[in-house]
């Protein structure tokens, strides 16, 4: 983004697009040439005699140095005739203008000046190039110049500048008495834009807190110049200073702020970069000086954000202690936490001049719990006489605290010592206890003069003098009065560093781990297939050990196995190939070897060419499985010598002897994530690229980039022979070499061909999807022909109309293999999804022949030491039920029968919840054919399609790429993380097939909303962790701030549940039960947080009695058990990625039980789907009661919703909140939007506005009518009626939370509250919403 108007780049200042032009061309002699051709008017010398003509006096040319060039400044001067008045106009392109040299500059800056006044007259035509060139390109800038700048090129420079004087003082006049008028009571007709928002409080307490931990969080983290920091410019800056003084800042408020913002600092460029320069000051000046030394338009309004309202009292309190610490507070000016620290000792409570005692030891950071009424046996007492009070004019007050009240002559403040009968002070060792009162002064310029004056006592001034201890203490008074006159007022950092509460801002009851340091993970230390220790062997010892290996007996015997494999007949030609070509692209079958045996031609071809010791070989694996199972087979190919490993997510078994390293495709792009340049890698081999997968398209992506920076790496895709011109085509006209495959017969068993013989029946159909007439006939004569009866046909016309997996058709199936095969072979069962596996299984376990066989599991979730297992041979029959990780890469060598249900899930993109889900379909042809390789890989095997051949027919031939069916946010966000300056449309244009540049701008334009990128598409600090996880970009930014403000249990249950099938039930015929039931769970008007409730409940049930106990409960409240154990599966999941990148903190659930706190992260996480329920003006009544009248309470119905596009929603009626008629905030944000007859919204949870300000869209503020707008043009909109210095406040946070994260991401480590004073102050407006309660049970201190 370019800078706004009046802002330069500091690093880079003034930098122009114009190139300077050479003067003259001349022969480089080892003397610089001359800067004009001998003869030529120098610009200067032409500058001196126009200025003599018209008598001004010498003009003044600057050059200051800018970044490699220099500017220039041009003075014009001169005197009146009387000599009485002088004035000056300064001339100065803007942006700058950059020569080569400080000569250069002073010639191209008299060019300037004399264009300014005399582009009447045609100098340039006795100007050398180079200036006349530069008066050319003016003469243009004066032709497209707007009207209210044509003053500039006047032939009087100073009379035009007068007149731009003039008409700014009567315009500055102007705004000064609108202003004057904008502050009368508006009339009641003029509601304003804000005044039916919901409106945002802050008290007095909370705002200091929050203003201090902002303070804290800055002094902690130490900002770097930043060389290309954005500030104000010089031009700008008396403009912006008489703008801030209009608005009511004082000259020296309006002059810190424009001298900081005009230095560079990352504060000033993140305020710079976000608004525009006056705006940037008010901010920077409202977080920075007091309320009370605030402009009147920039004070709150009476409500609850006055400073008056500071507490609620219940009417039971100590009057007295509530007394004196009123008294402590609004008139001696301390602040009220240190005031109600000190008021705690009851003792001090009963005497005030011992708490003024405690409260000044207090101020200059002493002990202060041991303040006594008693002196010590040493101490000399002094004693004030009448007299002396007399002459100072002092008096005592009228009231019992004995107060001795001391005016100043030199300022308007009063010194007050408290002095009751037997007090004993004197000056050197016991001051009296003492304060400053002023009905002008701030309080906390008080204090600072108060501060000074005991650092006197204690210093030795006050008892060095000879004067009295009350003249002496008066004369320091207005000394440093003095000094803040000359100065300024002191800085709030300074006067409070004693006095501001600890940076933890409220009581967490943590873990009794909570002590213990998360473990530091860093960036680059998590799994990836990083670069291996350096192989400590020279080339002869690694072909010694190898050819050790071949020696062995062993190594024979399985070699002798390898060369039967098609692979190995064509490994000269694959060397040879490889050897002329850079990327070599391999096709062959299911059988074929290629991916266990090319990889290890390429080593040994290495080793035996003495290059071993530096050869590194990668070979990628679509999943983890098939990385495990095939560097196990290569590994015991190469008899275990060490040179094969593999690293997966949470696994890494690699050493520095590794040659051979498997890895999944995401392994690989973490290490591209990390900048590597695979410098120490000789080849990469992708395995399975035909899938299409989007990782499998990206590292494609990647790797031919990476082809243009290391000239040595070389590259094999390997694919089954699907589709693999695509590949040929994208990598240049690479070289294809075809293995033929090698498997055993497979006979395919179709459910035509086999349903009569298996012992089946239908269940009944409960919907489904109906085929065309023409169809049944069609298929129903295919039947007929084939020998088929009626109940069959009906079985095949009952079971092609199910949407449902039939576990009762695959049991029935299995049971006709396991009761007719001849020889015991394994059986391998292919269903779409880890539930499906689980029903299977619970069927197949309840049928006769269970006993007969061993049933393992197989899918991703599994662990790897769970997965090795169905390697394993068993005594009995292998039953393994798995997802499609089998369709590809692995051997299971007992695998004879493969029961294919035809069915796979998918990634698509939901829009109703705008998330990412696996969606259940039809598998393709190819990976049909994938499936069915399985069966014969040892010998002869049979497929059973539980499908017809008319529904084969209509499955697609290849699936479709990923990346052109699913939401490109994550993909988008990785290319992000790896190439941060890189367009990413730009990249993804040159991917092996595009997606649709409409796709990408939705992509980027989600991204801004998650928070991940910022307005100028750069990366976040928030958006570097989330690359980091392989989830949803919603769900894993939940995840992360969830670790961060350490409430991660109930946020991982909430992103299982909305992963997950709905957990309660609700049946047709039981509608009113189902909701009564689910009513009972409730919980916070929340939809979301009563379903994790509901969760918590059945597993409390679970943990406490039995699992059958928790069934009958889930039942009788209808919740859906299967729901239940499909969220806990996936609340591991999640766990297990969130530790995979190390973001687990060693407390991660301080704050669980805070529901505000998991609202608040439900919105950033489903931002910006938000909503205002408010009610219609029309709708709002009152009723007459004796003390006046009272708002009627309103129904649910009368309640009105809109979203953010100002669109009507309504709430489901399936939600809790449906017939909610009480809102307090009136936000809520929803999971989805289901639009039939009117727009709904399902899971909806009310939030507090402090988690809308905090973690919604970006803030608009209304200095003027005080208001803020959340939002921006692509989401819409919503207003909220706050003091803008709330919004200036939240804005802060969000930004320090951002740099925070930003340096636990480069530290390694995650954040934690007692770390973060940031997090802190965030946790404690979402608990108290803004207003400090005195029974809130929330410790400030």
């Amino acid at each position: 983004m370019p800078p706004r108007k009046g802002i330069v780049k500091s690093g880079n200042a003034g930098n122009s697009s114009k190139s300077l032009k050479e003067a003259t061309d001349s022969k480089d002699d080892g003397k610089p040439p001359p800067l004009f051709p001998p003869g030529s008017k120098y610009p200067l010398s032409l500058l001196q005699e126009r200025c003599t003509k018209n008598g001004w006096e010498k003009p003044l040319v600057d050059t200051p140095k800018r970044g490699d060039g220099w500017a220039f400044v041009v003075t014009l001067t001169r005197t009146s005739k009387n000599g009485q008045d002088r004035q000056s106009v300064r001339m100065e392109p803007h942006p700058p203008y950059i020569c080569k040299s400080a000569l250069e500059a002073r010639h191209w800056g008299a060019t300037y000046a004399l264009y300014r006044f005399c582009n009447g007259i045609q100098l340039n035509r006795v100007l050398p190039p180079g200036p006349r060139d530069y008066w050319a390109e003016l003469a243009v800038e004066h032709k497209n110049a707007p009207s209210h700048q044509e003053w500039m090129y006047e032939a009087d420079p100073f009379a035009a500048r007068k007149s731009v004087d003039d008409r700014q003082e009567k315009a500055a006049k102007k705004r000064e008495e609108t202003q004057q008028a904008s502050t009368r009571p508006v009339p009641q007709t003029d509601p304003g834009p804000f005044e039916n928002s919901p409106e945002v409080k802050l008290s007095t307490e909370l705002r200091e807190l929050v203003e201090n931990a902002i303070k804290t969080a800055i002094a902690n983290s130490p900002e770097d110049e930043d060389a290309s920091a954005l500030v104000i410019t010089e031009d700008r800056a008396p403009t912006i200073l008489r703008q801030l003084e209009s608005l009511g800042f004082v000259k020296a408020q309006a002059r810190d702020a424009v001298v900081f913002l005009s230095n560079p600092s990352p504060l000033a460029s993140n305020l710079l970069r976000v608004a525009s320069p006056l705006e940037a000051c008010i901010e920077y000046l409202v977080l920075h000086i007091p309320e009370v030394d605030l402009p009147p338009r920039f004070l709150p309004e009476k409500n609850s954000s006055d400073p008056f309202i500071t507490s609620i009292h219940t009417g039971q309190e100590d009057i007295k202690k509530r007394w004196i610490e009123e008294r402590a507070i609004k008139q001696v000016g301390w602040p009220g936490h240190v005031v109600r620290e000190c008021t705690g000792d009851a003792y001090l409570v009963e005497e005030w001049a011992l708490l003024v005692a405690a409260l000044n030891r207090r101020l200059v950071g002493e002990p202060w719990q041991d303040v006594t009424m008693q002196s010590h046996d040493n101490d000399q007492e002094e004693r004030i006489t009448e007299d002396e009070m007399a002459s100072m004019g002092a008096s005592y007050a009228d009231d019992s605290t004995f107060t001795l009240v001391m005016p100043l002559f030199l300022a308007p403040i009063q010194l007050n010592f408290v002095i009751p009968p037997g007090y004993a002070y004197n000056r050197s060792s016991r001051p009296p206890p003492m304060y400053v009162t002023s009905s002008s002064v701030p309080a906390y310029v008080r204090l600072h003069l108060l501060a000074k004056l005991l650092a006197a006592f204690e210093g030795g001034t006050i008892s060095e003098s000879t004067e009295s201890i009350c003249v002496t203490a008066m004369q320091v008074l207005e000394e440093h009065w003095a000094v803040l006159e000359d100065e300024g007022p002191p800085s709030l950092h300074d006067v409070m560093r004693h006095l501001v509460p600890p940076q933890e801002v409220r009581d967490t009851k943590v873990s009794p781990d909570a002590d213990t340091p998360a473990k530091s993970t860093s960036k680059k230390s998590r799994n990836s297939a990083r670069p291996r220790n350096q192989d400590s062997r020279s080339d002869t010892e690694v072909m010694q050990e190898f050819e050790a290996v071949r020696q062995d007996g062993r190594y024979a015997e399985l070699h002798a196995i390898r060369c039967r494999l098609p692979a190995f007949a064509s490994r000269d030609d694959f060397l040879s190939t490889l050897k002329r070509s850079r990327v070599v692209i391999v096709v062959g079958e299911t059988g074929s070897g290629k991916t266990t045996q090319l990889p290890q031609f390429i080593l040994d071809s290495l080793i035996q060419a003495g290059k071993g010791s530096g050869a590194n070989i990668l070979v990628t694996q679509p999943r983890r499985i098939s990385a495990i199972s095939v560097a196990a087979r290569v590994h015991a190919e190469r008899l275990n010598d060490g040179s094969v490993g593999y690293v997966i997510r949470g696994e890494n078994k690699m050493t520095e002897k590794t040659k051979l390293l498997f890895c999944t495709t995401g392994i690989l792009l973490r290490r591209f994530s990390s900048g590597d340049d695979f410098s120490d890698v000789t080849h990469v081999i992708v395995d399975e690229v035909h899938e299409r997968s989007v990782d499998g398209d990206f590292l494609l992506l990647e790797l031919k980039e990476l082809l243009k920076r290391n000239s040595a790496l070389k590259i094999v895709l390997m694919s089954a022979t699907i589709n693999h011109e695509t590949f040929v085509r994208y990598f240049s006209n690479a070289p294809l070499l075809t293995i033929p495959g090698f498997t055993h017969p497979v006979e395919d068993m179709f459910l035509e061909d086999f349903v009569n013989l298996i012992d089946y029946r239908p269940m009944a159909s409960k919907g489904g999807k109906k085929q065309d007439d023409d169809d049944l006939v069609a298929d129903k004569e295919e039947y007929v022909s084939a020998g088929l009866d009626e109940r069959a046909m009906t079985a095949i016309q009952a079971i092609s109309q199910s949407d449902r997996i039939d576990y009762a058709l695959i049991t029935a199936t299995i049971n006709h293999i396991m009761s007719t095969a001849g020889e015991k072979g394994g059986i391998l069962v292919f269903l779409p999804g880890v539930q499906e596996i689980r029903q299977c299984i619970d069927s197949l376990q309840s049928s006769p022949l269970a006993s007969q066989a061993k049933i393992f599991p197989l899918h991703a979730n599994l662990s790897s030491d769970e997965q090795r297992i169905v390697f394993a041979p068993t005594a009995k029959r292998k039953v393994v039920v798995a997802t499609n990780v089998a369709e590809t890469s692995i051997t299971i060598d007992d695998i004879v029968y493969v029961v294919d249900t035809g069915k796979v899930k998918e990634t698509q993109y939901d829009p109703e919840s705008g998330l990412t889900k696996l969606v259940e379909q039809w598998i393709t042809r190819a990976a049909g054919r994938q499936r069915r390789g399985r069966a014969g890989r040892t010998r002869p095997g049979v497929c059973y399609k539980l499908y017809t051949r008319a529904r084969e027919r209509k499955m697609a031939q290849f699936p479709r790429p990923e990346i052109l069916r699913v939401p490109l946010e994550s993909i988008c966000l990785t290319v992000k993380a790896t190439r941060e300056h890189e367009d990413v449309k730009q990249f993804l244009r040159r991917a092996i097939d595009p997606p649709e540049v409409a796709a990408m701008d939705k992509a980027i334009s989600v991204l801004e909303e998650l928070g991940a990128i910022d307005q100028d598409g750069h990366l976040t600090a928030l958006g570097q962790y989330m690359a980091l996880l392989p989830l949803d970009l919603r769900l894993g930014k939940m995840l992360i701030l969830a670790t961060v403000f350490q409430c991660l249990d109930p946020i991982l249950t909430i992103a299982a549940c909305l992963s997950s099938k709905p957990v309660f039930l609700s049946p047709m015929d039981q509608r009113d039960e189902a909701t009564a039931a689910r009513a009972r769970f409730a919980t916070e008007k929340s939809d979301i947080l009563t379903d994790a409730h509901a969760y918590d409940e059945c597993m409390r049930i679970h943990r406490e009695e039995s699992p059958r106990a928790m069934r009958t409960f889930c039942a009788d409240n209808y919740i859906s058990a299967t729901t239940i154990r499909d969220v806990t599966v996936l609340r591991n999941d999640l766990l297990s990625a969130l530790q995979s990148a190390g973001l687990v903190p060693a407390a991660p659930n301080a704050h669980a039980h805070e529901p505000v706190l998991l609202k608040a992260l439900l919105l950033a996480a489903l931002y910006p789907r938000v909503a205002r329920i408010a009610l219609p003006r029309n709708a709002v009544k009152f009723t007459r009661v004796a003390g006046g009248s009272v708002e009627q309470d309103a129904s649910a119905r009368q309640w009105r919703a809109r979203d953010m596009r100002g669109e009507r929603v309504w709430v489901h009626p399936a939600s809790v909140l449906f017939a909610e008629a009480r809102w307090r905030s009136g936000v809520v944000v929803s999971f989805r939007r289901v639009e039939t007859a009117k727009v709904f919204l399902r899971d909806v949870t009310e939030v507090p506005l402090y988690a809308l300000l905090l973690f919604g869209g970006p803030i608009a503020v209304d200095h003027v009518r005080g208001g803020l707008t959340v939002g921006g043009r692509t989401e819409g909109t919503l207003r909220l009626r706050a003091w803008p210095r709330i919004a200036i406040l939240v804005q802060q946070l969000r930004r320090l939370l951002d740099a925070a994260l930003l340096r636990a991401l480069d530290g390694g480590s995650m954040l934690e509250v007692s770390e973060s004073p940031v997090i802190g102050a965030i946790l404690t407006l979402l608990t108290t919403d803004g207003v400090m309660m005195a029974t809130s049970g929330v410790s400030v201190s």
